[in-house]
């Protein structure tokens, strides 16, 4: 074979004599020479790859300077392909990557992606990319090859961690009333500074880390442990939460199911402010190539050390639908429903939330994602200062701009802007605040 792919080589870029002689007469003692036929590098290149010359297609590849940006991704794609032949999996990676940083609707670039990553063992990278190249008509074959590689990703998943920071200047963090004055049973009350609106700069901290030990082929252990911090320069206004997971998961063909039981401790303010004990359940389900369900559904006691008419029972429900309309843009719903039970019957409320998200990332690198959400609540008795039931409204917009090209260090940066505000039956209650997001983060 190589002696076959040299001669080809060889004719390819040999002199050939013309099949009939030339019109022109030939100069006395001149020889005629014969015409010269070029040969693209990159078809060069393919001719090497088809015989499994990994090496010297890329060594080809790697000194041809390409003419446009369609030669520029053909030379990537190429040279992704030879160097994952040849074991270097994270030169492989950086290929795709910069090919779907400009052209996010190249589904056969990021199936390579996605292999690779899964070869890496960067299963949640991997997964992102196999389940985003679902959303386009793939072959049954192919299809078929996508979620056994989704479940091997979940079969052999034991570790993984994630990490993020971000810096959020507010307009008004502690969501206080701008108003200067509430009026209580008619009679008009001035608040004092600390109780009225105020801008800040936050820093938000987060880290997750979950493992998963094999307890059969189809079952888990689900072992997981998380933390949030948000901080700022006045104390009084932090918000400090961990919580901690023990359970077990099982595994099916398009998705999974887990349970457990889960703790939880919140601090506000540097105080002690809550501690919940409870169950859990979540899953996910593949109902379609492009249409992805999960829910979380979970039961906790929480106490109050400073205020027990708080002490009570909460339970959420948090289903969400995505649909991958392409392999570029993702729109997502999601439910948020929750009962709020209290000794004291006016802090204890119902709540129901809708939100609705879109993901599109464009050709030049580009990833917009806009999303809005509006929540309702309604507490279960009159408010024993205000007397009246307070019943709010919570909405929020916000948009969150990335570049996929662009990482330090493994990081992805992330800029976005948003606006919230509550309406409430309780006037002091009402509040504005809008800030900007700008963010680090990573899943290993």
């Amino acid at each position: 074979m190589r002696r076959v792919v040299a001669g080809l080589a060889v004719l390819l870029t040999m002199a050939a004599s013309p099949a009939f002689p030339s019109d022109k007469p030939a100069s006395a003692g001149a020889e005629t020479r014969p015409e010269t036929i070029r040969v693209p590098v990159l078809q060069l290149g393919r001719v090497l790859m088809n015989a499994q010359r990994w090496q010297e297609a890329r060594d080809i590849l790697w000194r041809l300077k390409p003419g446009n940006e369609e030669e520029r991704i053909e030379r990537l794609f190429l040279l992704g392909l030879a160097e994952a032949q040849l074991g270097q999996l994270p030169e492989a990676a950086g290929r795709f990557e910069a090919i779907l940083a400009v052209r996010p609707e190249l589904t056969r670039v990021r199936l390579e992606l996605a292999r690779v990553y899964g070869l890496l063992g960067r299963d949640e990278k991997a997964r992102f990319h196999f389940e985003a190249s679902l959303a386009d008509e793939l072959p049954s074959s192919v299809e078929d090859a996508v979620e056994a590689w989704l479940y091997r990703i979940d079969a052999r998943k034991r570790w993984s961690v994630s990490l993020s920071t971000a810096i959020l200047p507010e307009s008004n963090p502690a969501k206080r009333t701008e108003s200067s004055e509430v009026r209580i049973g008619g009679v008009p009350f001035r608040l004092n500074e600390d109780a009225r609106e105020a801008s800040g700069t936050g820093l938000l901290l987060s880290a997750g880390a979950q493992y998963s030990p094999l307890l059969s082929e189809d079952w888990r252990g689900v072992l997981a442990a998380s933390g949030a911090a948000k901080l700022y320069k006045r104390s009084d206004w932090n918000d400090i939460s961990v919580q901690s997971d023990i359970g077990i998961a099982r595994l099916f063909d398009r998705g999974s199911a887990a349970g457990g039981l889960r703790l939880a401790r919140r601090w506000l303010g540097g105080e002690h402010y809550s501690t919940g004990i409870g169950p859990w359940m979540r899953g996910r389900l593949r109902l379609t190539p492009a249409l992805r369900l999960d829910a979380a559904l979970g039961a906790d006691r929480r106490t109050h050390p400073d205020n027990p008419g708080l002490d009570g029972w909460t339970v959420s429900l948090r289903p969400g639908l995505d649909h991958a309309l392409s392999s570029a843009t993702t729109l997502r719903a999601e439910l948020d429903l929750e009962h709020v039970g209290a000794r004291e019957p006016h802090h204890g409320s119902r709540m129901g939330g809708l939100a609705l998200s879109l993901s599109h990332a464009f050709r030049d690198g580009l990833s917009v994602s806009p999303r809005a959400a509006v929540h309702w609540r309604r507490y279960r008795d009159r408010d024993p200062l205000f007397r009246k039931t307070r019943s709010d409204q919570q909405t929020r917009l916000s948009v969150t701009l990335l570049h996929r090209a662009l990482k330090y260090r493994g990081f992805a940066p992330h800029v976005g802007v948003f606006v919230e505000w509550n309406r409430s039956s309780i006037p002091v209650n009402d509040w504005r605040n809008q800030g900007v997001v700008l963010g680090l983060s990573r899943t290993f």
